[in-house]
């Protein structure tokens, strides 16, 4: 199989040296007619003639100056937008070098306000949405890339962080076009440091191309500012928590920008607490009812350091080295209790309370080298990684009995875990004929390692290894990959083919079982994106993929993951991968999106409930189903009712069928949902912005569950000082306290059993953002949005 995936490799990228064509870089700068200075964050499009179909699109950086490239021959028009001037569309007539493009104000836009530079919100550029942060009023209160991606069509953000794509689906988190290899608690405390002032664009693509890793089944590609201005620059960001408990957010933000080099170094630090609950209700076989009640309380003390330089000694290379650190040092206190009584809830059977001490740490490295260059024709990006991830942890459990106040059992743990991830890739691209072609290759190899020891306190007195317990674990996955794609176009019609092969080779080594599992399969990944443009305004967009999911280590590892007592997760190292094929097709007009998807997952990875009627345990399993069909349908449109008035809506249908073996039944259960989301922006006088935003699901599930409706309503409040250099927000999230995620067992004969999380939603967030520094460009000041005034990286 590797022998045809490398065959595969080396095809497709001899085809890029064996056809000499051209490509071009069409350039140019914006300013201002009546004042002469240049005009920064304009949105730029490329549009091909005579169709007017967009090619590509950019926002311009704070010196106005626009660059693409890797265009090839034709005629081309740009279209130039920016609030407070008019629209305007230039004719290229072959040349490459726009020159100096003159915007002049539209003296109906600025009837009583003095704004510029804010852009489209949205935009549809074939298969990926691209929207506008910096400078966009509707994220103006945002506190950071959480709330921003919040509001974005399609997406989800759970309390605790995580991430939906479609209701559905995990995306990945791109940076500036590269994948960011980061443990899940790092990428969330590096969301939560980005600002909107930094934060040039966001590109949602729902229905990824086989350029990407087959294991994306969507992505977020989030595009930093990075402007063309020398000088140094830096924002200073402090945020205040407050709940029942404190968090504090600190993070500083430099950069440094010569001729050739630029340097950039981000600092961060987290501490505080944070809180968390889990309730559940069962009824057991012997008609007894049992409470459980567990509550964490987790206090940080945590930093994060990144360092980075950009050396560009050519035009047309450019070499980027990154270095970073997450240092994570917590104090975590669980508190479980199980209050059982019988049938009529009047009798108490037993009540007993664990108490769960421990010391988690996570110590992240992580370097990377990401190389881009020209040999003539061809475009050239290498990129490479090294991320090792260092977590350790001991516990001190004690599970006593309420009401005679005796110690049922003492536990010890130390868990050392390690995971090292390696990886290049390496991408070539090149003009054939009228359309473009990629070629690539990446290889990965992950390692981890994972040992647990408990020690239980016997009669005696002493701690003796508990070897039910006790769990050594080894996983290691090789994946080697291609692709191949191509661009062009027939007529009005814009099509991207691709074709990805993915080999997967992994060990799982359970050594305290004794049991050793190998796996090895090849998967072909292909997929097709058409794109035609009804008007300048308006297109549609067909988009067809094929993507994998593959088993993660702690699916894997036969071993219990404790949540109470009585409840706990294990692994099973003999899943498969599941498979998603899914056909969407989107439809956009100006800045209104409707996007219609369907498909079915083949193997999904799932946990299901098994209730041990003669000791209460209730174990969660890791299995595959058979399969599920899923569709949904999307609709966003922002509305700007007048100058001081904006809002945008996002509207999410979704049904799924999941074949659902249980206990000798096969569930086949129709499940429909909706959710709702929005926000209602009013720009105020003295520089005041309020944001009012909402979220709401509805009654959804699983084949085994039933899942409650929930929501939340968030208000916030942001007001810039010193000419648009100091920011200050005010954000009251959950305000009713109504985000709570319930799960209720539908086959109540099997097992009668609701839970319920919660995650301290409800909270008041105050933060403070400065930015300073100096820079050797200067850009008109006096008609740009307070937002826009603000220096960014």
């Amino acid at each position: 199989m590797m022998i045809r995936v490398l065959f595969f490799l080396l095809l497709s990228m001899g085809l890029l040296f064996r056809f000499p064509v051209l490509s071009q870089t069409i350039k140019g700068k914006i300013t201002d007619g009546k004042t002469k200075q240049a005009i920064g964050h304009v949105s730029v499009s490329l549009l091909s003639l005579p169709d007017s179909g967009l090619v590509k699109g950019q926002i311009s950086d704070s010196a106005g100056v626009f660059v693409f490239t890797d265009i090839r021959p034709g005629k081309y028009s740009l279209l130039l937008m920016a609030m407070g001037y008019k629209k305007q569309y230039k004719d290229l007539d072959g040349n490459t070098d726009a020159g100096e493009i003159i915007l002049t104000e539209d003296p109906n836009l600025l009837e009583g306000v003095t704004v510029t530079g804010e852009r489209a919100a949205l935009q549809r550029q074939g298969d990926k949405l691209v929207v506008n942060i910096s400078g966009n009023r509707l994220f103006a209160a945002s506190v950071n890339a959480f709330d921003i991606l919040k509001k974005l069509p399609g997406l989800e953000v759970s309390a605790d962080g995580t991430l939906l794509m479609g209701g559905r689906v995990a995306p990945g988190v791109f940076i500036d076009g590269k994948p960011s290899p980061m443990s899940p608690e790092e990428l969330q405390n590096y969301l939560a440091s980005l600002t909107p002032a930094m934060i040039s664009s966001i590109e949602v693509i729902s229905n990824p191309s086989g350029r990407y890793d087959g294991e994306y089944k969507g992505i977020i590609d989030i595009r930093l500012k990075r402007d063309q201005a020398l000088g140094w620059q830096g924002t200073a960001t402090v945020s205040l928590q407050q709940n029942a408990h404190t968090l504090n957010d600190n993070n500083l933000s430099v950069t440094y920008k010569t001729k050739k080099l630029a340097y950039t170094a981000r600092l961060g630090y987290t501490t505080g607490t944070t809180i968390r609950r889990y309730n559940a209700l069962q009824h057991q076989a012997n008609t007894n009812i049992m409470t459980t009640n567990t509550r964490w309380l987790t206090g940080n003390n945590n930093i994060n350091v990144q360092l980075g330089a950009d050396y560009s000694p050519h035009k047309n290379h450019r070499l980027e080295v990154l270095l970073r650190t997450y240092q994570v040092n917590r104090d975590l206190s669980l508190y479980n209790t199980l209050y059982t009584t019988d049938a009529s809830r009047k009798n108490l059977v037993f009540n007993t309370e664990s108490m769960n001490l421990s010391a988690p740490k996570q110590h992240n490295y992580a370097a990377n080298l990401n190389y881009a260059g020209r040999f003539g024709e061809t475009q050239l990006d290498v990129l490479g990684s090294v991320v090792k991830i260092i977590n350790r942890q001991s516990e001190d459990i004690q599970n006593s009995d309420i009401i005679t106040g005796n110690l049922e059992y003492y536990w010890k743990t130390v868990l050392k875990n390690d995971i090292l991830i390696r990886a290049v890739q390496a991408d070539l691209t090149r003009n054939i004929g009228k359309g473009k072609l990629s070629a690539g290759a990446k290889f990965a190899f992950t390692t981890t390692k994972n040992d647990m020891r408990y020690d239980t306190l016997d009669t005696t007195g002493e701690f003796v290894l508990d070897a039910s317990r006790t769990n050594g674990f080894r996983y290691d996955e090789y994946i080697t990959a291609g692709y191949a794609a191509y661009e062009g176009s027939i007529s009005k019609l814009r099509y991207t083919a691709s074709l990805r092969a993915e080999n997967t080779h992994s060990v799982a080594d359970s050594y305290t079982e004794q049991q050793l599992t190998k796996r090895n399969y090849l998967t072909w990944l292909p997929a097709l994106s058409l794109t035609y443009p009804l008007s300048k305004a308006e297109q549609l967009n067909l988009s067809f993929s094929r993507r994998i999911t593959r088993p993660n280590f702690a699916q894997l590892n036969p071993f219990r993951l404790y949540i109470s007592p009585l409840n706990y997760f294990i692994g099973n190292p003999f899943l498969r991968p599941s498979i998603i094929t899914m056909l969407s097709l989107s439809y956009s007009v100006r800045s209104v999106n409707i996007t219609v998807q369907a498909g079915r997952e083949h193997d999904p990875m799932v946990r299901y409930p098994e209730y041990d009627s003669a000791t209460n345990i209730l174990q969660y399993l890791g299995t595959n189903f058979p399969y599920n069909d899923f569709a949904g349908i999307e609709l966003s449109f922002p509305v700007t009712v007048n100058k001081w008035w904006r809002m945008n809506h996002n509207i999410r249908g979704g049904y799924k069928k999941e074949q659902t073996p249980y206990h000798g039944v096969t569930y086949a259960i129709p499940i429909t949902d909706y959710s709702l989301s929005g926000s209602q922006v009013f720009t105020l006088p003295q520089t005041i912005t309020l944001d009012v935003s909402y979220y709401y699901r509805s009654r959804s599930g699983s084949g085994l569950y039933i899942h409650r409706p929930f929501g939340n309503l968030d208000i916030g409040l942001q007001k810039t000082w010193m000419k648009g250099k100091l920011s200050s927000k005010l954000n009251v999230y959950d305000i009713f306290d109504t985000y709570r995620i319930r799960y209720i067992f539908r086959e109540k004969q099997i097992l009668n059993n609701q839970l319920q999380h919660w995650f301290g939603n409800r909270r008041l967030v105050a933060t403070l953002s400065y930015s300073f520094g100096s820079s050797t460009h200067k850009t008109r000041q006096s008609s740009r949005s307070d937002e826009e005034n603000r220096a960014t990286l």
